[in-house]
């Protein structure tokens, strides 16, 4: 006899309190609706909330609460403020990020600094903070939002690759550290991913190789083994998945959900 209530009851996450960092749009916009629609309360953070060009909307019933990731006192009253509401604090995904190429000789250090502090500083401020109140709850799960680019290397990625090839590698440290208090640490690395950042950066290849949209996107979609690009319902099902019941098997795990451009 089929069983499909077994497999919802794998992805419930009814009774547990989420944050999701950066999720005013894109992939943690996303994520927090992914959570929200897998049980949870749900609270979107990001340092300013405006209307998404995209036409995708944060789902009425998530809190939206503004934050700054990189400013630690800030960081914890807003945690404080979201466990006095809610009664607890037990999901956390680091997923705030910023981007900015250039060749070694040409960067700009205010700018690779930013992408750091935002990135990797941003994320362990958050999961400081956030840990507390996990080990009080007896439970926890953390999901960081790394990257296909913490694996490969391409020209002029470096401040971004090696914020994200960071975050990796604290996955795998606080996967092992936090595991005796039923804290699972993971990380998503995903290729490319159509958020507004990624459709701006179609437009411009599409007038640079004077093609038209369609062409902009095969430009990145056959760097691509399955030649496609993720959408950001599909990293949030993945970040739901390991809040749930499937997460239970991993912790300290990167997992390439890369359409086969990384194999990890």
């Amino acid at each position: 006899m089929k069983d499909l209530n077994r497999f919802a009851r794998l992805f419930d996450l009814s009774g547990h309190v989420a944050v999701v960092t950066g999720a005013a749009q894109g992939n943690g916009l996303g994520i927090a609706n992914a959570l929200y629609e897998a049980g949870a309360s749900v609270v979107a953070t990001d340092i300013r909330f405006a209307e998404p060009e995209s036409g995708q909307r944060l789902l009425d019933g998530i809190d939206k609460m503004d934050m700054d990731v990189t400013k630690e006192e800030e960081v914890r009253k807003v945690f404080a403020k979201i466990a006095q509401k809610y009664g607890k604090l037990d999901i956390l995904c680091n997923n705030a990020g910023i981007i900015y190429k250039n060749p070694v000789e040409e960067l700009e250090l205010k700018r690779f600094e930013s992408v750091i502090d935002i990135n990797l500083t941003g994320t362990v401020i958050c999961t400081k903070q956030a840990v507390p109140y996990m080990r009080e709850a007896g439970w926890g799960r953390i999901v960081n939002i790394s990257s296909s680019q913490a694996f490969l290397t391409s020209e002029t990625y470096s401040a971004y690759s090696a914020s994200k090839a960071a975050v990796s590698h604290l996955t795998r440290i606080w996967g092992k550290e936090l595991a005796e208090d039923h804290i699972l640490v993971n990380a998503l690395c995903p290729c490319y991913v159509m958020t507004p950042m990624m459709v701006d950066s179609i437009a411009r290849k599409a007038e640079e190789l004077g093609t038209d949209t369609e062409g902009g996107y095969k430009y990145f979609a056959d760097m691509i083994p399955t030649h496609r690009l993720l959408e950001i319902e599909e990293v949030g099902n993945w970040v739901a998945a390991l809040c749930g019941g499937l997460g239970m098997a991993t912790t300290g795990s990167n997992i390439s959900i890369t359409c086969g451009q990384v194999q990890l």
